[in-house]
C-alpha cells in the first residue's frame, strides 16, 4: 500500500489542511476570474517547508479547463520576463494545452519579442545580449514582459479561458519586473479579461511589496504559520484513514507533538512511522522506533549545518533568543538580555534574517524561523558557547 506522507519539497498532501482561508480566497478569484469579474491577488508569506509552494500548485490546479496557467519560480541572477519567456516556450511545446488560434496569437508575439538573455551550454550560466546601456536593457525587460503577457492574456481569450499566473520564491524577483506584472495585473481587472496573480515567498516579500504601488497592498496576504495541535492531528489522521488504516491515539499525538505543527516535520515523522508500522494500525512503538531517526536527519538538516555557518555575534544572539524559550519575543526584550538597546542589534538581527534562522512575522517581535531551533540549541549550549561565542558575547555587552 502506498504510503500517503511525502516530505518532498512541493510534494502535494493527500488533503490540505489548516489552509482553508487561503484556499476559500482562492476559489472565489478562480470562480470571478471565470465570470471575467476582478479577482484580488494573493500573497502567500511564510518560511520554507510551510506549504507555500503546494498552494500555488493547489491553485493552479483549481481552474481546470477553464483556465491557462503559467507557473514562474522567480530567481536572483534572472528577470521576470527571462523566467516567463522559458514557461510561454513549454507552453508552445505542448500540443494539447493550447488551441491552434491561442498558440499562434502566443507564436505572433514571441516572434516580435527578443530574449533579454540565453543560456549558455554546459550549465555555464546565462549572458545579456545589447549594448545600449543599462537603462535600455531594463526598458527592453520591460517592453518583453509587458508583450509576453499581452500574448497571453489574448491566448486565454481566444481559447475561452481565463489566465492565471503564479509567482514562487517571488522575494528573489527584481523589482522593477514585478511593478510591471503588478501594473498589468491591476490594468486587466478594469477589462473583461482579468488575471487572477499568486505569490508566495519568505518574509522578505513584504520588503518587496513596499516598493511596489500602494494598490498592492490592498491584495489578500496570508501569513502561513504552523499548524494547531487540532489541524496536526488531523493532518495525520486522515491520510491514514483514507487508506483503510487507522493510528492508536497516543501513536497520533506523539507525532503531533514530535512535528510541532510544522508542515515538513509533519510529513517526515508520518511517512517514516508509516513505513515501520505492520498490519492495519500504526501503534506507538512504531512511532518510538523512527522518532530518533527522523530527528537526527531533521536537526542535520535544519540545525546542524545553518547554525554552522553563523558568526560569533550571530551564534551569541541566537544563545540569548533560545533562553527565552520557544515562540515569538519582543526585539526590545532579546536586546535587554544583552543589556543592549534593540537597535543595537539590528545589523545581526538581519543578518539571522537573512540566513533564514529567525524571521519577524510580527513587527518588532522575532523569533526561530524553524521550531524546536531554541531546544536544539539548548541542549547544544555547551558546544556552541566556544570561545569565539563567548568573547563575541562579552564584547556585545562591555559595549553598552
Amino acid at each position: 500500500m502506498p504510503n500517503p506522507f511525502n516530505p518532498a519539497p512541493g510534494a502535494h498532501p493527500t488533503r490540505i489542511v489548516g489552509r482553508e482561508a487561503e484556499l476559500a480566497a482562492a476559489r472565489e478569484g478562480a470562480r470571478r476570474a471565470a465570470l471575467r469579474q476582478p479577482a484580488t491577488p494573493l500573497v502567500l508569506v511564510g518560511q520554507r517547508g510551510m506549504g507555500k509552494t503546494v498552494l500555488l500548485s493547489a491553485i493552479r490546479a483549481m481552474g481546470g479547463h477553464d483556465a491557462l496557467t503559467v507557473a514562474i519560480e522567480s530567481l536572483p541572477d534572472r528577470s521576470l520576463a527571462d523566467r516567463l519567456r522559458d514557461k510561454v516556450d513549454a507552453l508552445l511545446d505542448s500540443a494539447e494545452t493550447l488551441p491552434g488560434r491561442a498558440g499562434n496569437a502566443l507564436k505572433r508575439v514571441l516572434n516580435v519579442v527578443p530574449k533579454v538573455s540565453f543560456e549558455l551550454p554546459h550549465d555555464a550560466g546565462a549572458i545579456a545580449l545589447g549594448g545600449a546601456g543599462a537603462a535600455d536593457d531594463r526598458h527592453l525587460d520591460h517592453d518583453s514582459l509587458v508583450a509576453m503577457l499581452t500574448a497571453l492574456a489574448q491566448a486565454a481569450r481566444l481559447a475561452k479561458q481565463y489566465l492565471t499566473i503564479t509567482v514562487d520564491e517571488v522575494q528573489d524577483a527584481d523589482v522593477r519586473s514585478m511593478q510591471t506584472l503588478t501594473a498589468f495585473i491591476h490594468e486587466s481587472a478594469q477589462g473583461d479579461a482579468p488575471i487572477l496573480l499568486a505569490i508566495a515567498g519568505l518574509h522578505e516579500t513584504r520588503d518587496l511589496i513596499d516598493k511596489l504601488r500602494t494598490y498592492v497592498r490592498r491584495w489578500d496576504e496570508y501569513d502561513l504559520e504552523f499548524l494547531t495541535l487540532a489541524e496536526t492531528v488531523e493532518a495525520i489522521r486522515e491520510p491514514i484513514v483514507a487508506e483503510g488504516e487507522a493510528i492508536d491515539e497516543d501513536a497520533l499525538y506523539r507525532l503531533a507533538e514530535e512535528s510541532g505543527g510544522y508542515p515538513y516535520f509533519i510529513a517526515a515523522f508520518a511517512s517514516a512511522a508509516w513505513a515501520a508500522h505492520r498490519g492495519k494500525r500504526i501503534k506507538i512503538g512504531d512511532v518510538e522506533r523512527t522518532i530518533v531517526d527522523v530527528r537526527r536527519r531533521n536537526e542535520m538538516s535544519f540545525y546542524v549545518r545553518p547554525l554552522a555557518k553563523l558568526t560569533p555575534r550571530e551564534m551569541a544572539l541566537s544563545l540569548v533568543l533560545a533562553d527565552l524559550g520557544p515562540g515569538s519575543h519582543k526585539i526590545g526584550e532579546i536586546a535587554r538580555a544583552l543589556g543592549r538597546d534593540a537597535r543595537d542589534i539590528s545589523s545581526i538581527r538581519a543578518a539571522l534574517a537573512r540566513k533564514g534562522i529567525i524571521s519577524s512575522p510580527i513587527p518588532g517581535f522575532a523569533e526561530f524561523s524553524i521550531p524546536f531551533t531554541d531546544r536544539f540549541i539548548r541542549e547544544h549550549a555547551v558546544d556552541y558557547r566556544d570561545e569565539r561565542v563567548l568573547a563575541a558575547h562579552a564584547e556585545l555587552v562591555r559595549a553598552r
